[in-house]
């Protein structure tokens, strides 16, 4: 708004509107019989020409400058990509990236689409990359009154659907004896989870809950450096401070 109002942009909305105006008199019958048709006519669309043409660059770089600011910010944040949707629904950006990745943190409810697409891996991991995964600890605060059952009733599932998938989790890497567990580990989290997260080395997809809503069909952004990978590894990391170490099924 500021960009909008100085005097230098209202002197010259107000020049350039002058000469449209004075161009459209001069195109009228009065200018004719002023300066002649022909003179009128000339002058008249010149002028009109003018102003018109001195009010479409004002806007354009106007518009410039507020797309170039838009870009300094998403710049600064460090977004690269925005999604409709996570898992499954983006399965391919996650892996070409999962193919060579040397560091992968996670954070999730119960993880059910990443086990059936990825338990495979998890030993191949293992050997190649540092691995921490956080799950939802299905009995926190309390077993009887879990946030693991009440964010059921807000995705609009039955309760009990993410504690089983907590558990499924848990028993496929706990089942699987080629997993290196010095470097591929799983914690249960325990307190509120704020955002879904993968992070592949230098970039992190993530996201919102919402309500009513299921996880996986939730926004994504990806980011990779600035402000926000910043603050997501840092939040990555007291969140794997607080959780209970050395989950089991």
């Amino acid at each position: 708004m500021r960009a909008w109002s100085s005097p230098t942009s209202i002197i010259w909305l107000v020049v350039h509107l002058f000469l449209v105006l004075s161009g459209m008199l001069l195109m009228t019958t009065e200018g004719e019989k002023l300066l002649g048709a022909t003179l009128a006519q000339s002058l008249g669309s010149g002028l009109l020409a003018t102003g018109i043409a001195g009010m479409v660059l004002y806007l354009y770089v106007r518009m410039s400058e507020q797309t170039q600011n838009r870009l300094e910010v998403i710049t600064a944040a460090g977004i690269t990509g925005v999604f409709r949707h996570r898992s499954v629904r983006i399965k391919e950006h996650y892996d070409k990236r999962l193919h060579s990745a040397k560091r992968i943190d996670l954070i999730g409810l119960g993880l059910s689409s990443f086990r059936e697409d990825y338990a495979r891996d998890f030993a191949e991991w293992s050997r190649k990359a540092k691995v921490r995964i956080l799950v939802l600890d299905p009995d926190f605060p309390n077993r009887a009154h879990s946030l693991a059952d009440y964010r059921d009733l807000e995705e609009g599932g039955a309760k009990g659907e993410i504690r089983a998938d907590v558990v499924a989790f848990l028993r496929a890497v706990e089942d699987n004896a080629e997993i290196d567990r010095t470097r591929f580990e799983v914690r249960k989290m325990r307190s509120i989870p704020a955002i879904n997260l993968l992070r592949i080395d230098d970039e992190i997809f993530w996201g919102p809950y919402l309500m009513a809503e299921r996880s996986r069909n939730t926004p994504t952004l990806l980011v990779r450096g600035g402000f926000m990978f910043d603050n997501l590894v840092q939040h990555y990391d007291e969140t794997w401070k607080a959780a209970a170490p050395n989950a089991a099924a």
